[in-house]
Order: structure tokens, then sequence, then C-alpha cells
């Protein structure tokens, strides 16, 4: 593999992991769905500034497309997000990196129900795997026990998946129709607006008295541009070097750079179970993206930032 897609994939590891580390962080003085929108926001006065010429040229094919690039935004961009900063508010950014880093299975395997795509036996092995790996780690080795309560994060977290695998099949059918770069315009400015009544919302009636501190206005920074922008640039620059199947297997890693980083950064504690955990969700997602080499799949559709 040459060192500049491994250069690539080390950043996209690390801002992907980063996301929910400092998410975790963030969610401690903001509320999750106004943590979500300040991201969005940043990204879309970014990606304005960036590619905003160029989606001001390519303005009649993406306006052919908007619902379709409405469906993928509020998907893909403002639930995931929503949801997973709402998960990281009662949950461990481990727990939430592994039960994250299931996307390329839960995606595969709704194709192969809903879509009829063949998988395989070793597919479905890696998929059975993974989601065992994922129950030890939320259960802490006690999944019998744990199946009976399982706590509202974790179902946050299942949701988030949900809405980006609803993205990726989306993004198979209508993302080559457009320009990818450009098209990031519409669909950050979708997030935004698809979120601003929840904001209001929130902050009306749910959310507790906050303020924007320096420390938070970093946070919001970092997320916007750390894992939605230099991290999406190098994962499309990555598939166009080593292609998809690298390019996914690469992000297993999330789970244990995140266990990591929030160790060193939160001072969280490893677990021997975490550990073991996530190492079976590694061998078993794995088995179902490596199979990925028979074709090729569009970007962004093995793992959310």
């Amino acid at each position: 593999m040459p060192f500049i897609a491994v250069f690539y994939l080390a950043v996209v590891v690390l801002l992907f992991s980063g996301n929910l580390v400092v998410g975790k962080f963030a969610t401690a003085s903001l509320p999750p769905l106004t943590l979500a929108w300040s991201r969005m926001l940043v990204v879309f006065l970014a990606v304005t500034l960036i590619f905003g010429s160029a989606a001001w040229r390519q303005r009649q094919v993406l306006g052919r497309e908007i619902k379709a690039l409405a469906i993928m935004s509020i998907n893909g961009m403002a639930l995931f997000s929503a949801l997973l900063y709402s998960a990281l508010r009662v949950s461990d950014a481990t727990t939430v990196a592994v039960l994250e880093s299931l996307t390329p299975a839960a995606t595969a395997m709704l194709m192969a129900l809903f879509f009829r795509e063949r998988l395989g036996r070793i597919r479905w092995l890696g998929i059975l795997l993974s989601a065992a790996g994922a129950a030890w780690v939320v259960s802490d080795g006690a999944i019998v026990r744990t199946l009976a309560r399982l706590q509202t994060g974790d179902a946050l977290v299942a949701a988030a998946v949900l809405a980006w695998v609803v993205y990726s099949v989306a993004a198979r059918h209508w993302l080559s129709r457009v320009p990818f770069y450009a098209s990031l315009v519409p669909m950050t400015g979708i997030a935004v607006l698809f979120l601003t009544p929840l904001v209001v919302v929130e902050n009306a009636f749910f959310a507790e008295a906050w303020q924007l501190d320096g420390r938070a206005l970093v946070a919001i920074l970092y997320l916007g541009l750390g894992p939605s922008l230099i991290a999406l640039i190098c994962y499309n620059r990555a598939l166009l070097l080593v292609g998809p199947s690298h390019t996914a297997t690469s992000l297993n890693l999330l789970p244990v750079v995140t266990m990591g980083l929030g160790y060193l950064m939160l001072g969280a504690p490893i677990t021997l179970n975490q550990v073991i955990g996530a190492l079976v969700v590694i061998v078993g997602v794995s088995l179902v993206t490596l199979n990925l080499r028979r074709r090729r799949l569009p970007p962004l559709e093995d793992s959310a930032g």
C-alpha cells in the first residue's frame, strides 16, 4: 500500500475516533442536538467557501437531484450526528465506537434482506461475529443478563447506524449522479435547516442552561472541520488510491483508536471485556468488508464519521 494512502487512512481513523472522544467531552456542556447543528453549520460554511463556486456551476444538476440529496443529507448528516451525540451524552465513547463500527455489517445485512444481495457464508459469519463482539462490549461480558436491560445510549447508536445505512443505500442509487464535492454545499445546508427547529425545541423545553465557552467552541470547530471535512477528503483520496476494500477494512481500527484516545484524553478506563469485544468486532467486520473487492462502492458507504 502506498505511504500516502496509509497517511490518508491514519488521518481518517484518528479524526473519526476524535469525533467520538471530543463529542463525548462536548456533550457534557452542550445539548446534543445543538452540538450536531453547530457542527453542521461549521461544515456548511466551510464547504460553501471551498466548493461554493463548483456548486453554483453545477446548480442545474444538483437541482434535479434535490430530493435524493435531501434524503441522504437528513439521514447521513443530520440524524446520524444528532443521534450519535445524544448517545455520547449517556454512553462512553468506546461502546459507541464499537457499535458504530457495525455499520458495514448492518449495511450488508440490509442489502441481503431487502435487496436480495448475496452475501455468502463468510460474510454472514462476519456479521454474526461482529454482532457478538458488540454485544460483549455493551454487556461487559454478561450478554444474557444485559439483553433484558439495553441502555438508552445503545438504542440511540443503533438508530444512528440505521440512519447511516439508509444513507448508504440511497448513495448506491443517487450519489454517482451528482458531483460529490459540489453536492456537499446543498447537503450540509439541508442538514442545518432540518436540525434548526429540533434545536429550538430542545433549548426551549429540554436542555438545561448552557453557555458557549472557549473549550466548547474549539470542540465545535474541530468536529466541523476535522471529522466532517478533512477526514472526508482524505477518505475519498484513499479510496481512489487503494480501493474500497482496504479503505473500509482500515476503519475497523476505530474502536481500538477510540479506546486509546478516550484513555489518554478523558481518563476512561479500558476493560478486558472491551478489548476482547473490539477484537471480535474487527475480525467480524473484516470478513464482511474484505469481500468488497469484487465490486466498487461509492465513497463514504462503509463507515460514518
